[in-house]
């Protein structure tokens, strides 16, 4: 049942996202043949609702992703950094 909730919530988002980028679609159009200012508004307002879903989305893949271990942290062009244990005291060796 939890699995399907999760599962349910990012479908919704998803759908979001697609509403909002479909609302930009539909009135960018909208505004450069009226080129009245709330059409402006709305078509911004599908491009805001439309990033705000997609940001949830690559959010909710990057933090599981991290929980399982498969992130790790890359240093210049993508090598991985080696990690140098260092004294605890202060002193260097």
């Amino acid at each position: 049942m939890r699995s399907l909730l999760a599962w349910l919530i990012l479908l919704a988002v998803f759908a979001l996202a697609g509403e909002g980028f479909n609302l930009f679609r539909v009135y960018i159009w909208v505004w450069f043949e009226n080129g009245r200012l709330v059409d402006l508004a709305l078509c911004l307002l599908g491009l805001v609702i439309g990033f705000l879903g997609i940001a949830f989305l690559g959010g909710y893949v990057y933090y599981r992703d991290k929980k399982r271990g498969k992130v790790t942290k890359e240093g210049w062009r993508g090598r991985p950094v080696r990690r140098v244990p260092r004294p605890r005291d202060g002193r260097r060796d």
